[in-house]
């Protein structure tokens, strides 16, 4: 009997969070930025900056002129993107859905976690 409480229970909170305005505003953001060419050209530049500092690493001392450009050409890249005004609106509307599920999860699992933690000193 406690099995099925359980699991009605989740579907209902499932339920709540499928119509949850602060998800349903994550997910639509997201998918107009994915569909955005601007955006994708420029999480692919900002990708390509990773491996040309990835790569420059490998060969070559961090503290080097050529890898210093390459991390602070990186630095630039990443900036331009997450300036995007798509991207700070996913980003904002991201902390609000991680708040949420923070906040979930410790009414489902904080004081488990702390009886975990005392039960392993």
């Amino acid at each position: 009997m406690m099995e099925k409480d359980i699991y009605l229970l989740a579907s209902e909170l499932k339920e709540l969070l499928d119509h949850d305005e602060r998800i349903i505003t994550l997910n639509k953001i997201e998918e107009e930025m994915n569909n955005s060419d601007e955006v994708i050209s420029l999480s692919y530049k900002k990708d390509c900056m990773v491996i040309k500092y990835s790569d420059c690493l490998k060969y070559a001392d961090e503290n080097s002129s050529i890898c210093k450009k390459a991390h602070h050409d990186l630095y630039l890249a990443k900036e331009e993107l997450d300036n995007h005004p798509l991207v700070r609106n996913y980003l904002d509307a991201y902390s609000k859905v991680r708040d949420l599920y923070f906040y979930i999860n410790e009414i489902l699992f904080g004081g488990l976690s702390l009886r975990m933690k005392e039960g392993h000193k």
